[in-house]
């Protein structure tokens, strides 16, 4: 019954806005229905936001079911919710017996101290009346459904209370289908609203320097989280936070630039309901722009191996307003944002510095101008060509990202006839270019590392080469020509590098170990390239034998590693057989000695752990 200060609740908090407020408000005002109601909904949809929301703690006794076990745990919250204040505990306390008079009048409650000492009956029969009463989170409690249910309709039939009940997984709702007509008499399922979650959203994070955190693009990002297919407010809640802390990071210009924060704000928003919806992971995002051309050429070409769409395509397909493999953001980036919930004001501007959108005409590569043809003035982008073809005639450019965009624009001015070209006479150009360069010297040398193509294999400067399928064949018969001749220009340095090499073998074994093979300091700096077979395996061993003694154990096991390594590093052929040679000089070395000597010299031969037949580099 309701306590002599209590004042029946007839009424919602709020005026009624959405169907379930409208059937709440109906619910509320009924006295005894003899019914509970069940409100469900996918998960994130807002079901006890806009339950709170109507029927706060001023006209509801809220009961979270999360982690109550039985009966009497449910009992003991629903009374500490009904009769909170200390007055109402000890006037029922009284009923008991002096013992529980001494209790502390709040501390047990919920904690099964309380359900313990009172009598299981008083509790069950003392209810409030004057507010409906919620359980949240069904699924959470661990107490058999049958029980539960019994439990929930004792409240509704026995006391006549007003039960609403939410439940947030249709797993549980499905699993008490035949018994729950019995105690729910209205089924309610929660669309998420919006609009009005959207609004709240936003204005939680406004301040006074910042009014509006989502830099006026608000209804951009929200049209996303529409197109996306997602319900899950707490996912729009998430969204709202992160495009406010990527507008942050603008600069004045950027958000004045209509056009380019319209595509800003609905490519990164798209990709993170995607991220957060845990739909694209961190891998998805690399080379989105590859991924989607090479489905679509696999598609094209009727490969059955490539019919299931990779995830990026998938999320593509949601996105009308936006194309997800823009590259008005570098990779990096967006993965530093959005998975590493990094916002790096430097690489952020840097990459919208690079687009079309803020590009600077008079300082910016030739390439980036002519690639941003279609959102730039004939007359900018008629000098910008220009100067990048004089740039090729030239060979003024020498960076390997840069000289393939030329490639792919030339190649793709010729495929749209745009130039009186053809993409196999820009591509045998390509080529006569990369072996001018090699004879000038002007060539940069490959690096060491198996991933050493990755900083321009697909993309360059944050920007993807401009492909299509007339000439993707064309352009990677330059891209492995380039590569080629970049492993050239470096095989052409190694033997005058090689006698720097021995010099510090010379004097220090384990520097010389961690220049040629793994270790924890991180890049090896001949990874994979075969300098050592410039060296003579007889003036080898000569060093060796000069170098201090307390280093001969990491200079055998150098070339122990490193030869177990050649069948994996195919570029370290040309070192598979000197191995052997370097470990049969030292043989000899050790039989024209006797003694100690001889056996040091055996066992640094034999650390060495070359077999009698040194395997053969496994070849591509």
């Amino acid at each position: 019954m309701p306590t002599e200060e209590s004042k029946i609740v007839r009424d919602l908090a709020i005026k009624s806005r959405t169907h379930l407020h409208h059937y709440l408000s109906y619910y509320v005002a009924r006295t005894k229905p003899g019914y509970a109601v069940l409100v469900t909904g996918e998960w994130g949809t807002g079901k006890t936001y806009q339950v709170r929301q109507a029927l706060p703690d001023s006209h509801a006794h809220y009961v979270t079911l999360f982690g109550l076990a039985t009966p009497q745990d449910v009992e003991t919250q629903v009374f500490a919710k009904m009769f909170p204040r200390a007055s109402a505990f000890k006037r029922f306390a009284e009923k008991v017996d002096d013992a529980e008079l001494k209790l502390p009048i709040w501390g047990s409650i919920g904690t099964g101290g309380l359900a313990g000492l009172l009598a299981g009956s008083f509790i069950k029969n003392e209810v409030d009346l004057s507010k409906p009463l919620i359980f949240d989170d069904l699924e959470r409690c661990t107490i058999p459904n049958d029980v539960l249910l019994g439990l929930i309709n004792r409240y509704v039939e026995h006391h006549g209370c007003r039960v609403i009940v939410i439940a947030h997984d249709a797993k549980i709702v499905k699993s008490f289908a035949e018994t729950k007509e019995k105690v729910f008499g209205q089924t309610l399922n929660v669309e998420p609203n919006l609009e009005e979650a959207f609004e709240e959203f936003v204005h939680s994070h406004k301040v006074a320097a910042k009014p509006d955190p989502l830099g006026g693009r608000g209804q951009d990002t929200l049209a996303m989280f529409r197109e996306s297919e997602a319900t899950s407010l707490r996912v729009l809640r998430h969204i709202v936070e992160d495009v406010g802390r990527l507008v942050a990071t603008l600069d004045k210009p950027h958000l004045a630039n209509e056009a380019a924060m319209i595509e800003l704000v609905r490519l990164f928003a798209a990709l993170a309901v995607e991220v957060r919806s845990n739909r694209l992971q961190r891998e998805d995002l690399k080379r989105r722009g590859d991924k989607m051309y090479a489905f679509r050429l696999a598609r094209a070409g009727n490969n059955d191996a490539e019919k299931v769409p990779p995830p990026i395509v998938v999320a593509a397909g949601r996105y009308k307003s936006v194309d997800i493999s823009s590259t008005l953001f570098s990779d990096e980036t967006l993965i530093e944002m959005l998975c590493d919930g990094r916002y790096v004001v430097e690489h952020v501007r840097d990459d919208l510095n690079r687009s079309a959108y803020f590009i600077e005409k008079g300082t910016a590569p030739p390439w980036q101008v002519v690639g941003s043809f279609d959102k730039l003035d004939d007359k900018d982008v008629t000098l910008a060509l220009q100067r990048m073809n004089d740039q090729f005639e030239k060979r003024e450019v020498t960076a390997s990202g840069e000289f393939l965009h030329i490639v792919a624009l030339k190649m793709m001015m010729a495929s749209a006839g745009a130039s009186k070209e053809t993409p196999r006479k820009v591509a045998d150009a390509a080529k006569v270019y990369i072996e001018d360069l090699l004879a000038a010297g002007a060539l940069p040398p490959r690096p060491a590392g198996w991933m050493w193509t990755d900083s321009f294999s697909s993309s360059y400067d944050g920007v993807a080469y401009w492909l299509t399928d007339a000439y993707k064949a064309e352009f990677q018969e330059v891209f492995d020509y380039l590569v080629a001749a970049r492993v050239k220009a470096r095989e052409r340095t190694l033997p005058k590098e090689a006698p720097a090499l021995i010099k510090v073998m010379e004097a220090d074994g384990q520097k010389f170990f961690e220049k040629v093979c793994h270790t924890r300091n991180g890049e090896i700096e001949y990874e994979d390239l075969p300098i050592l077979a410039h060296v003579r395996p007889v003036a080898f061993v000569d060093a060796w034998l000069e170098s201090p003694k307390t280093g001969w154990y990491w200079i055998a096991n150098a070339l122990k590693e490193r030869s177990k390594a050649v069948p994996q590093y195919p570029a370290l052929a040309g070192e598979a057989a000197w191995y052997g040679k370097v470990y049969r000089e030292m043989q000899k070395r050790a039989r024209s000695e006797t003694g100690l000597a001889r056996t040091r010299l055996e066992r640094a031969a034999e650390l060495m752990g070359i077999p009698k037949r040194v395997p053969r580099a496994v070849r591509r």
